[in-house]
């Protein structure tokens, strides 16, 4: 299909706020990832940059555990709780942004997927 120049920027002025606004619905989904707490103990949680913004360890913990098993609690509890962000924001990413992966979903912001011109069109 040969499209005019009018219609090929018409179309790739589409496709980039249609992205626009896929990578908007991506951030705030990003935002609402919950990891549920992996110990009672140690609990950890980190920012969709996979930044760690709070790391709360129980005042029990310190009597309960000799300091070797609490180094090992917390650098356990903080690399699966890193881990599941990284899972999630992994398939959030290719759900939302990346159209080439069986997981996306062109429908997912409730608007048709439109896709950028062809390089050749």
């Amino acid at each position: 299909m040969t499209l005019t120049d009018d219609q090929y920027v018409a179309q790739a002025e589409a496709a980039l706020a249609h992205m626009r606004a896929r990578n908007k619905a991506f951030l705030d989904a990003a935002e609402g990832i919950n990891i549920p707490w992996l110990h009672d103990d140690v609990r950890a949680r980190f920012d969709s940059n996979g930044d760690l913004v709070d790391l709360d360890i129980a005042p029990e913990a310190m009597s309960t555990y000799t300091n070797v098993e609490l180094e090992e609690l917390i650098t356990a509890v903080l690399r699966e709780t890193r881990k599941q962000l990284t899972e999630h924001m992994h398939g959030l990413f290719v759900t939302y942004l990346v159209p080439t992966d069986p997981r996306f979903d062109p429908d997912i912001t409730g608007e048709r997927y439109i896709a950028p011109p062809p390089p050749d069109a």
